[in-house]
Parts: structure tokens; sequence; C-alpha cells
């Protein structure tokens, strides 16, 4: 990290396929692909920024939604400032894993952390 630059670490959560390696993509490279492999374990990428004159870079983690990698993702909670819940609109079940583990998961691992949902 630059001199004076603050770092932020945010995280994606959500069921296989909702659509969280779409929402990385089209915001760190401004390019969007209908097709993408299913994340394994984590992928994270850096977006610098600056807001009102100070650089920050915001360090995005995308986790895998696959129920045999959740125990790994428990890793990524420590030390993210937020955390993206992403859901997809056409698959109820999705937006119920949300509210019924994603969210009651990750507020027992990091109670202060800040929480937002995105649909797709």
């Amino acid at each position: 990290m630059a001199q004076n630059q603050i770092g932020f670490k945010i995280i994606l959560l959500g069921e296989t396929s909702v659509g969280k390696s779409s929402i990385l993509t089209r915001y760190t490279k401004d390019i969007f692909t209908e097709l993408t492999v299913s994340t394994i374990q984590e992928f994270y990428t850096e977006k610098e920024i600056e807001i009102r004159g100070s650089p920050m870079k915001f360090q995005i983690w995308d986790t895998a939604g696959q129920e045999k990698f959740r125990s790994i993702v428990r890793n990524y909670y420590l030390g993210a400032i937020a955390a993206i819940l992403v859901y997809d609109v056409t698959d109820r079940d999705s937006f119920d894993r949300v509210v019924n583990y994603w969210y009651k998961e990750i507020k027992e691992s990091n109670p202060n952390i800040s929480m937002y949902i995105f649909l797709i």
C-alpha cells in the first residue's frame, strides 16, 4: 500500500452460483461475463479508489458458496470491515440461505461487521 493509504477488507458471501464472482469482476475490472466457473475456496482482488482526496485500497474476497468449503471460508471473516451478502432473485432458496445461514454465521464470527445485501 502507498504511504498514507487506508486499506479495507470486504468479503462476498452467499450460495454457489448467485453472482459473487460476477460482481467482483464487474466492480474491479469493469467487465461482465455471463459464463463463470465456481470459485473453489477463495479468491481476492484489490481495488484502489480515492475518497475526498484520500487514497483507499479495498481487498475484496470472493468466497466459495459450496457447503464443503464453509469451514475454510470462516477464516476470511476476521479483519473484514464489511460483508456483502449476495442472492439470486430467481432462487428463493438462495435468499433463505442468506437470511438463515450467512447473516447469522458472519454476525457470530465478527459481530461488529457491516453487512449489505446485494441481489442479482
